[in-house]
């Protein structure tokens, strides 16, 4: 129940009642505020998008970096880099959902809004203001009926009240002996005169209400018209906040999405391509069993490798052509039938970051051998500066019997980088 600026207490909530279409008007109203809450709650979703998008592509480039220098190898590595590369390809398509979120959601909403509710400073929006006096204008001849009709019933309800006080006080009179015959008629008189005003103002009560009530069906028509108008503009607002929320939800489905779906198909296959088998083979040949080894044979001494020796240490050598001479042996030519030569190989330093085997070649023939001892004699020589062989002392370190230090090392890149080692 409500009281009205006239002091009339509303008998119910019902729309009818004085001033109880201003719910109806303040739903207008908040047709307003809820499209503010829409898309501020769309705006934050794309915000989410965006973010989810962000962290998606600094949780692959994070990992990325983790497989590049962890100990993942093979098929493997391949099969995990495919779920990174599946976080970047999402990553775009949140993207795409926060843009669509904005430019077709967002600025639809606030379009429909400029259209349908015109801010003022102060006070409610145009529309709702509008809607507002057509409701008061539509009860107000039926709202000063109804006032006429509460007053009659109050001025009934008093009369009767006051009669029944003056029965009541003549029929204690009557009993008490002090009251003279003069008091009683007076009592009397009052009495007959609550009697007239309670006839007179039954008479008013019945003639409002029928007023009121013959009023009725035009007021009901009038406020329906008016509460029509109200419906269809919320019907506007709910139709279009329909349509908003299923663009919301195309914008959200990436299930339906083509390149969604080629993303995770892809996905799939190179997860499937992840071959065990193959990576513990490649494992094998190169790191395990299955490497190939020079196993350690007889070799003869070679007195031009000692002579070389000597000569590096005597002349100005530089340490950086990253060639390490391990052992030269040669064979008497004039005794092939002792024992037969040993294998060399030459062994080719591979790309460490292709994780390649080495590979080896074997010397074809025992005079390609010596052919090739005598080369290496002579190249070795005139690049230390020509320096005499002949010129030995039994005093200096043998620095061919082991490999130059890496950290001595200067990469040549007019040279192959290879080692010749003996089988």
């Amino acid at each position: 129940m409500s009281v009205n600026e006239d002091g009339v207490v509303a008998g119910s909530d019902s729309f009818w009642e004085l001033e109880q279409y201003k719910r109806t008007v303040k739903r207008h109203e908040d047709g307003l505020k809820l499209c503010n809450e829409l898309s501020q709650l769309i705006h934050e979703r794309a915000e989410l998008e965006k973010n989810y998008a962000k962290s998606l592509k600094s949780w692959s480039q994070k990992f990325g970096k983790t497989l590049e220098s962890g100990p993942e190898y093979g098929t493997m590595e391949a099969a995990c880099k495919g779920i990174l590369s599946e976080a970047d390809r999402v990553a775009e398509l949140h993207i795409t959902v926060k843009d669509r979120l904005i430019g077709e959601i967002q600025s639809n909403i606030k379009t429909w809004k400029n259209e349908n509710y015109t801010k003022k400073l102060v006070g409610p929006s145009s529309g709702t203001k509008e809607l507002e006096d057509l409701f008061k204008k539509a009860q107000k001849p039926w709202a000063k009926r109804y006032i006429k009709a509460m007053k009659a019933k109050k001025d009934y309800h008093t009369a009767c009240k006051l009669e029944k006080t003056a029965i009541h006080q003549e029929g204690n009179a009557k009993n008490d002996t002090a009251i003279s015959q003069d008091q009683l008629k007076k009592m009397q008189d009052k009495i007959d005169k609550c009697k007239r005003d309670v006839e007179s103002t039954r008479e008013k009560y019945k003639a409002a209400l029928n007023e009121l009530s013959s009023y009725n069906r035009k007021y009901m028509e009038d406020m329906t018209e008016v509460f029509n108008r109200a419906q269809d503009a919320e019907e506007k607002r709910l139709v279009f906040f329909k349509e908003m929320l299923f663009g919301v939800q195309k914008c959200l489905d990436l299930s339906d999405s083509a390149e969604y779906k080629q993303i995770h198909h892809q996905l799939l296959q190179t997860i499937s391509q992840a071959d065990y088998n193959k990576d513990l083979r490649w494992w094998s040949q190169n790191h395990g069993t299955d490497m190939p080894m020079n196993w350690p044979q007889f070799e003869e001494y070679s007195p031009e490798l000692h002579d070389i020796s000597k000569k590096q240490k005597k002349g100005n050598v530089s340490g950086g052509d990253g060639i390490t001479l391990t052992a030269i042996s040669s064979r008497d030519n004039s005794s092939p039938s002792n024992n037969p030569p040993p294998a060399y190989d030459n062994y080719a330093v591979n790309n460490v970051t292709n994780n390649e085997p080495p590979s080896y070649q074997s010397q074809s023939s025992y005079a390609s051998y010596n052919s090739s001892v005598s080369d290496t004699h002579e190249t070795v020589s005139s690049h230390y500066h020509n320096v005499d062989p002949s010129q030995s002392d039994p005093n200096v370190e043998d620095v061919y019997s082991k490999p130059i230090p890496k950290s001595q090392r200067v990469k040549n890149e007019d040279e192959p980088q290879a080692i010749e080692r003996s089988a």
